[in-house]
């Protein structure tokens, strides 16, 4: 981390995050904590909800706000604070809870980041608010267990999946594709073929994008799962995995070869740029996750999309798993905790449990461009083919993996081997990476503390236990 660049940031961030706290709750009327009956209406009520969802995703979240604050008479003000995946967002929501003014409710990805705020929360897993029971009055438990174990710490839930999203597809140009005369890729030899004849025909196969850095790191989760396949990769997760393990070098050397089909601007390119190129043509492919079909459907409306089970004549992107990794659903979960002991701890519960339920995931989901955890939702509120096609894999998926990239990762671990696998594509340095995750094996191992794991007591997540379990 930068120094002083980066404690002046965050103390801009928290003095700004506590005035807007303390300003709203003082235009407020003071509640009452007896329990006499009431003798009139209270008046309206305010709370705040911390996120990162600023751009498209504000469409989403400002519809389950809206209806929330209709059937409840409760206004949610959203404050959006910048930074990937909540970096900082982290530091103004702990400097209020310290101060004891925490914010109601706060996004957060289920896994290793919602354990990082409980081992520098002020009371520790006790700052939290366990969400258990929500979770059985909202039906969560039976239509989605899978998320919800990888949301449960030591059988405990202090977050609520409020959508998933997948990150082990690959988006297609399927005119560059039939230019080449190839098809939908199923293992990574095919990839490595396809990709050679784009590379013979002057066309960039892979658009990654290097400016925001995660879809480096993206493409080589990927890669790594098609190779190592599900157990192996929640070994790493939980930094079990041998750092000499050859699935780790086989999988850097398939990476390093995709590597040098990138384009030549790929450097300056961010991920909402490289999907840009590759509805213009300008690539073959896009490896990413599925929040790539929000953005497709928000801004290239003209553009249509198929699941590579169904292309049609006029489809002009195919969406299909990432090579080698078919019948695996690679989880990435955006969740709500409600921090315990606040002023409107009961009011962030209520809207936990209305966003996490059914109907708060039936309007937010379709606008966002994932999917609701419940399988039992009808996939035809989806506006999209890949959604409800999506619906369908995550049902019958044979295993259930958490991303790396997104969210299995603490955040020393995560920044650390994204700035890194930069450093690998630009340098070819095997060697550099090779040390690097050697560390973040290392560092997920310990900062697990032999002591938390994901899923409850016989149910581990993925079906793998770690050793400390026992």
């Amino acid at each position: 981390m930068r120094s002083t660049q980066l404690v002046a940031i965050i103390i801009a961030l928290v003095v700004v995050a506590a005035i807007a706290y303390f300003l709203g709750t003082m235009s407020q009327p003071q509640q009452t904590t007896t329990q006499s009956t009431p003798t009139a209406a209270p008046g309206p009520r305010k709370i705040t909800f911390y996120t990162w969802w600023a751009g498209l995703e504000r469409f989403a979240i400002d519809a389950v706000i809206g209806n929330f604050t209709k059937k409840t008479g409760i206004q949610v003000e959203k404050t959006a604070v910048p930074g990937g995946a909540g970096v900082n967002a982290k530091f103004a929501i702990l400097a209020l809870m310290q101060a004891g003014s925490p914010p109601a409710a706060f996004q957060v990805h289920c896994g290793p980041e919602m354990l990082s705020y409980i081992y520098v929360a002020p009371k520790g897993e006790g700052s939290f608010v366990e969400l258990s029971q929500v979770a059985k009055e909202i039906d969560m438990t039976v239509q989605a267990s899978e998320v919800l174990s990888a949301c449960s710490l030591n059988g405990k839930i202090y977050a609520l999946p409020v959508n998933i999203h997948r990150a082990n597809l690959i988006f297609i140009n399927r005119q560059v594709l039939d230019k080449l005369g190839g098809s939908v890729p199923k293992t990574l030899d095919d990839l490595l073929s396809l990709c050679n004849k784009a590379s013979s025909a002057g066309i960039p196969c892979l658009l990654q994008a290097g400016a925001d850095q995660f879809t480096i790191l993206h493409l080589w989760e990927q890669v790594f799962l098609a190779v190592a396949g599900p157990q192996k990769f929640i070994m790493f997760m939980y930094g079990t995995l041998p750092a000499d393990d050859p699935s780790l070098r086989q999988a850097t050397e398939i990476f390093l070869t995709l590597s040098k089909t990138f384009p030549t601007n790929w450097p300056a390119l961010d991920w909402t740029g490289a999907v840009a190129d590759l509805v213009a043509g300008k690539g073959l492919a896009h490896v990413d996750g599925d929040w790539v079909v929000g953005l497709i459907y928000n801004v290239y409306p003209q553009v249509k999309m198929c699941p590579h089970t169904s292309i049609t004549p006029d489809c002009n992107i195919i969406v299909a798993p990432f090579p080698g990794t078919q019948g695996v659903y690679n989880l990435v979960i955006d969740s709500v905790a409600v921090p315990a002991g606040g002023p409107v701890t009961d009011l962030g519960i209520q809207f936990v449990k209305y966003f996490a339920s059914p109907e708060g995931q039936s309007i937010f989901n379709p606008l966002k461009g994932s999917i609701a955890v419940y399988k039992n939702i009808d996939p035809s509120i989806y506006p999209t083919a890949i959604q409800r096609w999506e619906v369908e894999e995550y049902r019958n998926a044979k295993s259930y993996v958490l991303s790396l990239t997104h969210g299995a990762l603490f955040s020393d671990v995560w920044q650390s081997l994204m700035q890194q696998s930069i450093v690998l594509v630009q340098t070819g340095r095997a060697d550099l990476w090779y040390d690097a995750l050697a560390k973040a094996l290392a560092t997920q191992r310990s900062l697990w503390k032999d002591t938390w794991y994901m899923g409850a007591p016989g149910k581990p997540f993925g079906g793998y236990q770690p050793p400390w379990v026992k």
